[in-house]
């Protein structure tokens, strides 16, 4: 009897090297796949400066932002603190120990016996005070001669009224404080416009000479 030789059924190379992977394994294979034939895969292989240049402008926007905002807190917190500090100069300088120094005995001298028989109480006596007061320095800084004149008497009778209506034994002192904030507010009053104007008229004709000089 004539047999027949025993045929093998040999499997398929893709078969025999993939049968044996785990599945970690072939999703590395499909995404070598991927990268080596994928369309957006080639564009990232061919552009990569273009991906690092967007990363590195990514991170430095990102930076500014974060300076810029630094920056904006910290004014924001910056005005805020000086805000606080204004006020407090503002009600240390409107209500504090110097001004109530002046101002307390000046309303002691005009509430006491000096306001009695008139039709004007002290209060209304302190109130045309601190107007005329403010109108005539308003006009001291302005050049006005009368106003600082004015502005002058009024200080000297101030200081007198300080003097009187101040607690025993502190009228000079109270007095001295009157004449020393007097003093320095009066220093923008008698050197004010007139001055001013005098050195703008004075460079004007300087300009003015000059120029004809180089037209000659």
């Amino acid at each position: 009897m004539h047999t027949e030789p025993h045929e093998q059924h040999l499997a398929p190379i893709d078969h025999i090297t993939t049968s044996g992977e785990s599945r970690a394994q072939r999703a590395a294979r499909t995404l070598a796949g991927w990268w080596r034939s994928h369309r957006a895969a080639l564009f990232l292989r061919e552009n990569w400066p273009l991906g690092v240049a967007a990363l590195v402008a990514a991170g430095v926007l990102a930076l500014l932002a974060w300076g810029v905002w630094t920056i904006v807190t910290a004014t924001i917190d910056a005005i805020d603190a000086a805000g606080d500090a204004a006020h407090d100069a503002g009600a240390w300088i409107t209500g504090g120990p110097i001004i109530s120094s002046i101002s307390d005995p000046l309303r002691a001298y005009l509430d006491q016996a000096h306001a009695a028989g008139l039709p004007a109480t002290g209060r209304d006596l302190l109130t045309t005070w601190l107007v005329a007061a403010g109108t005539l320095y308003l006009g001291a800084l302005l050049g006005s001669t009368y106003a600082r004149v004015g502005w002058a008497a009024i200080g000297a009778l101030t200081a007198a009224a300080v003097y009187a209506g101040a607690p025993h034994a502190t009228g000079p002192t109270a007095a001295a404080l009157t004449a020393a904030l007097w003093l320095t507010l009066s220093l923008p009053a008698y050197a004010g416009p007139s001055v001013l104007l005098a050195d703008l008229a004075a460079r004007r004709a300087r300009r003015t000479a000059e120029t004809a000089e180089v037209t000659w």
